[in-house]
């Protein structure tokens, strides 16, 4: 076996190149050359032709090139082999088997249906780890492998392992996990295990070279990194027994007049590799390297988009954009989107499969059959009719164009009717609504989705097959037409694809039951950690987005490389879950000095290899901390003065400084005044004028969202209603047996008995919607009977109850500044009128649904909250003519603290009236005699007003 080295700059494709040409030409065979990755293919392709030797060279000559993993799935007599088990597979048998064993969840908190199966994801992985560690042992005949007497010395490494890597205390611990372990990989482990299968086919190509002798041909073996150590000793051993029947080249990268720091070399001697560092540090001064910070992260996209703009215009063709911070790399790609289809942008690291539009259709689907028996919520259930992948025509053939607003039709009637939740509300809030689209048609598109959610909810998918369950998963697929809306779409093509995988694969394991949230839970799992990849086109440049790793042996005439500070730069994987940093390096496996070396190696390579480098960070964090550069750039920078930091080239503006003030505006000229103004309009005056001006004059509305906490106004509104029936009830039942309902302890029983009744029955139908609404239901009957008692004392004050939810208004005249005079109506509902018929006295009483103490708030506000005085006001109008005067006015609270105050002393009563309703008439004639006379509005309410004020950023609040 013959080992060459190659110095990994600028010149490395044409050494390896030149060194294919020679071997060739020397054994007049055809070369195998195999590569650790694909990657690097097409630039050594084109490399070779540009340095054929000969014009006219035999084709034959040309070297077959092949990554590794390509050249394994070419291996002679692979038919013969068993079928390889996918690690998807593998998982889901170890899945299965972590009920046997409840310990090692306690032991690593794998709580739920995610975290055991990212417990069973790290149990394979450890298997994997142990699996490479025995095959250096094993033979290369593969009919004869002795899987079970290796896999018991390997047992008996692992023990010595633990006992050279942990102290005693830590063994006995370690010692019981790693028995768990290896029962796993015993369990696991045989011929059909993915790494026990790449080394078959290894070994086949070791007897194909030892008996065929028309396959012999010169193997050339191309190691771009310095291998983990278990890998390393496997195609050691390979290569050694390869070369026993053909000629072997194995080329190696030789890092020491390329490394840039002294972590890439492997010099024991300090002194030397501080001199090596410095001679290579001269190379670099010819570099074109630019170090640019930035601030702010959308500063940095920008300037990263910039310079690759600047590469376009100099006329490099092939740019690389190196995505060590990935999320500011999809920054600047979404920037460079705007150069139009003469730029082609490959994203090589590849997005997750489950950030797609395509996930997001069947993520929404899957939610739902999560939803109890009752019902989803209406966002969960608008979320998946409103994906772009449900086909509204495949699930009714016979609707017209119409159907398009359907959805949206439902939406507004969901959101009027405050249903939220549950099937029983939404199908209530489509029988009560006024919409333009036919009833039937929207309860029949409930009806289709409800039933296919009440399939997974039925006992056959309690605990299901996962073979039937995914068969259900593409009927309902293909009844909602998404599966042939999915068959036209890039992602979605693979979303089908991985389906059809997993069914597969599901195949092998005809038995597997799991629940229906952890099977679900394995099909989202599934496919965030499927890759989705873009489709690159034909255009006159390219710009290819990949990691650090990606970049070695590859042709680019430019590299930008995004997220070079201190935190991304050096990046590392955390260690196997079940194996320690001491222990996977005993046992071969990856640890943190060998991706620390690397990565330096990486970098070394790419600053020698590539002309232009422009190397961009962030240098402020997200809570405004500062970061510095990579140490590795704050090193080198060190060491030349030349390569400075700079400032990214943020676009100036010229303003003109003027002074800060208060935010004012005036309200549009000719806009048409109302002629009408209820309590709660003036109350949004005195808070704010531009509340009053955004609501009543101009007439926007923010849309309420659906959310999921609980309306506490339909709380509110159900109780208004259920007292105001009681109090009808009341008055009928006491006319109609006066002598009964005299006697206090009956009248004070049929009160409480007769409340709690109403109470039951008008919550009824929430109950159906939102099962939530029972714990407000029960609180509310727990203040029914201290609601009687103040009932009781008011009756024995003489008040007795008159009306309900009563519509009270009066016309209201005033001049404005402009010497204008002005009428406007103002009008409410009185939620409801107490007299006194021995004085002929009238109080007026307005339900809260609140403590006292809120209530005492409103009364310290009373002149910014006047509802009371404007309806005292109306009653007294002379269009009234009314014989009661005004004796009280007042709140009552219907939800005191039982166990802190007098639950008797619900009311509280406003003070000064008189007084207060011509303090009220004057201020009403100055706040709409402003408004109607079109002066500026000045933006002056406190924090509370404004924190969740819809019409914030009209007033500009915010800027001053």
């Amino acid at each position: 076996m013959h080992t060459h080295t190659i110095t990994p700059n600028q010149t490395a494709l044409p050494q390896i190149a030149k060194l294919i040409w020679e071997i060739a030409l020397h054994s007049h065979a055809r070369p195998l050359v195999i590569l650790p990755t694909a990657g690097p293919n097409a630039s050594l392709r084109q490399t070779l032709e540009k340095t054929r030797p000969q014009p006219n060279c035999a084709i034959p000559l040309f070297a077959e090139i092949h990554s590794r993993a390509d050249w394994l799935d070419l291996a002679p007599n692979l038919f013969t082999f068993p079928e390889a088990q996918s690690a998807t597979e593998r998982i889901l048998h170890t899945y299965t088997s972590l009920d046997k064993h409840p310990s090692l969840r306690a032991w690593f908190e794998a709580e739920g249906e995610g975290g055991a199966w990212s417990l069973a994801k790290a149990i394979v992985k450890a298997c994997d780890l142990l699996t490479h560690s025995i095959l250096p042992q094993l033979s290369w005949d593969p009919q004869n492998l002795a899987l079970e007497r290796e896999m018991l010395d390997a047992q008996q490494s692992l023990n010595r392992a633990i006992q050279a890597a942990y102290p005693k205390l830590a063994q006995e611990l370690v010692t019981k996990e790693a028995a768990v372990l290896l029962a796993f990989w015993s369990y696991l482990s045989s011929v059909r295990d993915p790494i026990i299968q790449q080394y078959l086919r290894l070994a086949s190509y070791v007897q194909q070279f030892a008996t065929v002798a028309e396959t012999r041909r010169p193997l050339i073996w191309i190691d771009t990194v310095e291998e983990q150590a278990a890998q390393l000793r496997t195609h050691t051993h390979f290569l050694e027994s390869c070369a026993q029947h053909i000629p072997v080249h194995r080329l190696t990268m030789d890092w020491s007049t390329v490394a840039l720091w002294s972590e890439a070399l492997h010099d024991p001697d300090p002194a030397s590799a501080a001199q090596q560092i410095k001679n290579n540090h001269r190379w670099v001064q010819n570099q074109h390297i630019q170090c640019i910070s930035a601030k702010r992260f959308e500063d940095l996209a920008w300037e990263a988009a910039a310079c690759i703009e600047t590469h376009l215009y100099a006329g490099r063709k092939h740019i690389a954009l190196i995505a060590q911070d990935r999320l500011l790399a999809r920054r600047t790609r979404a920037l460079l989107s705007r150069l139009g289809s003469g730029l082609c942008i490959q994203d090589e690291t590849g997005w997750k499969l489950s950030t797609t539009r395509a996930a997001a259709a069947l993520h929404a689907w899957l939610e739902l059959l999560r939803c109890p028996k009752s019902g989803p919520t209406a966002t969960g259930l608008l979320e998946f009719l409103k994906n772009p992948f449900f086909d509204l025509a495949h699930v009714f053939p016979e609707a017209d164009q119409s159907s398009n607003q359907w959805i949206a039709e439902l939406e507004n009637i969901l959101l009027m009717k405050h249903a939220r939740a549950s099937w029983v509300s939404f199908y209530l809030a489509i029988e009560a609504s006024t919409s333009s689209v036919d009833d039937s048609r929207l309860h029949t598109l409930l009806h289709k989705v409800r039933e296919r959610v009440e399939l997974w909810q039925s006992k056959d998918f309690h605990n299901p097959l996962c073979a039937n369950a995914l068969t259900q998963l593409w009927d309902d697929l293909s009844i909602f037409g998404m599966q042939q809306q999915f068959e036209q779409d890039a992602a979605g093509l693979q979303l089908l694809a991985m389906l059809q995988m997993l069914g597969l694969q599901q195949a092998k394991l005809q038995a597997l039951r799991m629940p229906l949230n952890e099977w679900i839970t394995l099909l989202k799992t599934v496919m965030e950690e499927e890759v989705y990849r873009e489709q690159g086109q034909q255009a006159s440049a390219t710009v290819s987005i990949l990691p650090l790793s990606a970049t070695r042996l590859r042709n680019f005439d430019a590299i930008v490389m995004v997220g070079c500070d201190e935190r991304q730069l050096p990046s590392f994987a955390e260690p196997p879950l079940f194996f320690s940093e001491p222990l996977c390096q005993i046992l071969g496996g990856s640890d943190l000095a060998w991706q620390y070396q690397q990565q330096a190696r990486d970098l070394s390579q790419l600053l020698a290899s590539y002309p232009c480098v422009d190397l961009l960070w962030q240098s402020e964090g997200a809570s405004g901390e500062p970061l510095r550069a990579s140490s590795w750039i704050l090193r080198l920078q060190t060491a030349l003065p030349g390569l400075k930091t700079q400032e990214a080239r943020i676009h100036l503006r010229s303003s003109q400084a003027m002074p800060v003030s208060m935010a004012s505006a005036k309200r549009l000229s000719g806009l048409p005044m109302p002629t009408r103004m209820s309590p709660s309009a003036y109350r949004a005056l005195r808070s704010c004028p531009y509340q009053y001006y955004v609501r009543s004059l101009l007439g926007l509305r923010k849309r309420k969202g659906l959310d999921e906490a609980l309306d506490a106004s339909i709380l509110g509104q159900t109780l208004h209603h259920i007292l105001r029936n009681f109090f009808q009830e009341l008055k009928t039942a006491q006319f109609r047996d006066a002598k009964q309902m005299s006697d206090l302890a009956f009248r004070k029983s049929w009160m409480c008995q007769h409340l709690d009744l109403a109470s039951q029955q008008s919550f009824t139908k929430l109950l159906a919607g939102d099962r939530r609404i029972l714990g407000p239901l029960r609180d509310w009957q727990k203040q029914i009977p201290s609601f009687v008692d103040w009932q009781l004392e008011r009756e024995q004050a003489q008040w007795q109850f008159h009306d309900a939810e009563v519509k009270v208004g009066y016309d209201f005249a005033f001049t404005d500044m402009n010497q204008h005079e002005h009428r406007i109506r103002i009008e409410g509902y009185a939620d409801r009128i107490d007299i006194k018929p021995m004085t002929n006295e009238m109080a007026v009483l307005d339900y809260k649904h609140q403590t006292r103490e809120k209530m005492q708030e409103r009364a310290s506000q009373i002149m910014d909250d006047p509802q009371l005085l404007l309806y005292a006001t109306a009653l007294q109008s002379e269009e009234r003519e009314t014989e009661h005067a005004i004796g009280e006015l007042g709140w009552v609270a219907l939800k005191m603290n039982l166990k802190k105050k007098d639950p008797r002393n619900r009311s509280l009563a406003i003070e000064e009236v008189t007084e207060r309703i011509a303090q009220l008439e004057n201020q009403l004639h100055q706040d709409l005699s402003a408004v109607w006379s079109g002066q500026a509005m000045r933006a002056f309410a406190p924090e509370s007003t404004c924190r969740y004020c819809e019409v914030r950023g009209i007033c500009r609040k915010g800027m001053w």
